[in-house]
């Protein structure tokens, strides 16, 4: 009975995703023809995509709390001096790593562009989930290891987390400023909620990932998560010219009115 009660929630569940889900997307569809310049249009277009940007950058970092966690509960030697770590812990890592870098981080995107080089939002944004996508290289050595020896040293750990931070700090403090140069003026608060649907829609990816590791295993899930994240950002990057072109200098426009 309760295995029954179980799979007959998960249905629903599922029902309902999917009817939210068709409702976000009609009405993105709705909206683009409600649009009535050419501009407003095009760069509603660079707009969903950085929304899939959104939800692939949130799918792999948000393996954090789940897979990851259940890695370093399972498959990780947590001994340190002769101490235990909780796995849970080791979320420590994150916020730790974001109070060292952010500023780091920061002037290095600004001495970038002091060079005359690419730092567009977009830019920053696929760099983001390239660098986030190869922290899981050490999550592959670390399960590599783990098949060697049994478990695998927490320093795989440290690294992937420290990846995943700076991929986090080029790609998410842009991406809600970024869709808010894009957005049609009218449609601006709505663009917002469903930016925060892209990132919860992110985690429920990430949980579908997750539970896939049972079956295709762990070594598997984060080698095929490390060759998504660089392949798709790496197109993204390749098509930056004409996505670039299409926001018709969203961003110029906004640092002439700054100063």
């Amino acid at each position: 009975i309760v295995a029954w009660y179980y799979i007959e929630n998960q249905k629903v569940a599922y029902i309902v995703f999917f009817l939210f889900l068709s409702m976000v997307v009609g009405m993105m569809v709705t909206i683009y023809g409600d649009l009535r310049s050419q501009i407003e249009k095009d760069r509603y277009l660079v707009l969903l995509l950085s929304f899939i940007i959104v939800i692939v950058f949130w799918g792999a970092f948000e393996q954090a709390g789940g897979l990851m966690n259940l890695y370093a509960e399972n498959r990780t030697d947590r001994f340190l001096f002769g101490y235990e770590i909780p796995a849970a812990a080791f979320q420590f890592f994150n916020p730790f790593y974001i109070i060292i870098f952010a500023v780091p981080v920061a002037n290095f995107w600004m001495w970038w562009k002091h060079r005359g080089k690419e730092a567009s939002s977009l830019f920053k944004m696929a760099n983001g989930v390239i660098i986030m996508g190869l922290g899981f290289v050490f999550m592959v050595f670390a399960s590599m290891q783990y098949e060697t020896l049994g478990k695998s040293a927490l320093y795989w750990l440290a690294l992937a987390y420290l990846f995943h931070t700076i991929g986090e700090l080029c790609a998410s403090p842009v991406a809600l400023s970024f869709i808010t140069k894009l957005a049609p003026i009218r449609y601006g608060a709505l663009m917002m909620g469903v930016y925060f649907a892209a990132t919860g829609l992110g985690n429920k990816v990430a949980g579908l990932i997750g539970e896939s590791a049972s079956e295709a295993g762990e070594l598997n899930i984060f080698a095929g998560i490390t060759i998504f994240c660089v392949i798709f950002g790496l197109l993204v990057i390749a098509v930056l010219k004409p996505l670039k072109r299409l926001t018709h200098g969203a961003e110029e426009d906004e640092r002439a009115i700054t100063d």
